[in-house]
């Protein structure tokens, strides 16, 4: 997808986000806790994080490391402005960007941050690689990189539903939404930009939603279904009437749909 769609849906669903982003919510708070577990409160005097959304882990962090210069980038200004109210509202100073992380990061210092953190950012990256040597570039030696990111399995039962429905219809598949990388591709994506002591967690969030027009509403209202939408007209129509279908008869429960999310940890030093 062109980034520049990506930012604007985001932008347009900033005021929702928060009501509905109930599992980056869960990864801000265990990227904190790694972050607490990995640094010493008193030697980290420059922080930065790569795509700050609404500011959910933006506040927690600065509230942590309270003398600590701290700076945000994201792209879509919607976020951006409901970050800076966001902070406002707890008392906390942050310098924001609006840019594009992924070029931003090479137009700054070398060996300038003693952390950067992000939290379900990284897979919206069209240069994972590039952007993980030149995070690698402005980080200190020895400091670490702390972010979240989703897997490969988010939204399985979705993408099966999918590919299910397409077969009903007599149609090739496609993939609706993001490819993920895996917590192997990460692991190898940063040993190639030169970090060590990596470590990558995979866990699994799963949500129960009344039914599947209830759980897309959700992933509409956090920004995220830009990168979901395939076709349009009547045969799009169809499509989503057909994979709704077979995603209810399928999975649903008494309880309601079930969404999994794969969620991917990961930490790691900077040798640079």
């Amino acid at each position: 997808m062109q980034k520049r769609a990506i930012s604007r849906r985001f932008s347009e669903k900033a005021v929702s986000y928060e009501k509905y982003a109930r599992v980056q919510k869960k990864m801000a708070d265990h990227v904190s806790q790694m972050v607490t577990e990995i640094t010493n409160e008193n030697e980290v005097r420059n922080i930065l994080e790569i795509g700050c959304g609404t500011g959910g882990l933006t506040r927690v962090i600065r509230s942590h490391f309270s003398d600590a210069h701290y700076e945000a980038v994201e792209m879509a200004s919607g976020m951006l402005e409901q970050a800076r109210n966001n902070l406002e509202q707890h008392g906390l100073i942050c310098s924001f960007f609006q840019a594009d992380a992924e070029e931003w990061v090479w137009e700054q210092q070398a060996k300038s941050k003693d952390l950067i953190v992000s939290g379900a950012c990284f897979q919206w990256f069209a240069k994972p690689a590039h952007t993980l040597r030149g995070l690698g570039r402005i980080l200190k030696p020895g400091a670490p990189l702390v972010f979240s990111t989703f897997g490969p399995d988010t939204f399985w039962e979705l993408h099966d539903s999918f590919a299910n429905a397409h077969a009903i219809l007599g149609e090739k598949g496609v993939r609706h939404g993001l490819e993920f990388l895996s917590a192997r591709d990460w692991h190898e994506l940063l040993e190639q930009a030169g970090f060590t002591d990596i470590e990558v967690i995979r866990k699994y969030e799963r949500l129960t939603y009344p039914g599947v027009r209830e759980f897309l509403h959700a992933v509409k209202a956090v920004g995220a279904s830009a990168s979901m939408e395939q076709g349009s007209g009547l045969g799009r129509r169809k499509l989503l009437g057909e994979m709704i279908r077979y995603y209810e008869q399928t999975y649903k429960r008494e309880t309601g749909i079930p969404v999994t999310y794969e969620v991917i940890y990961v930490r790691a030093v900077s040798t640079m």
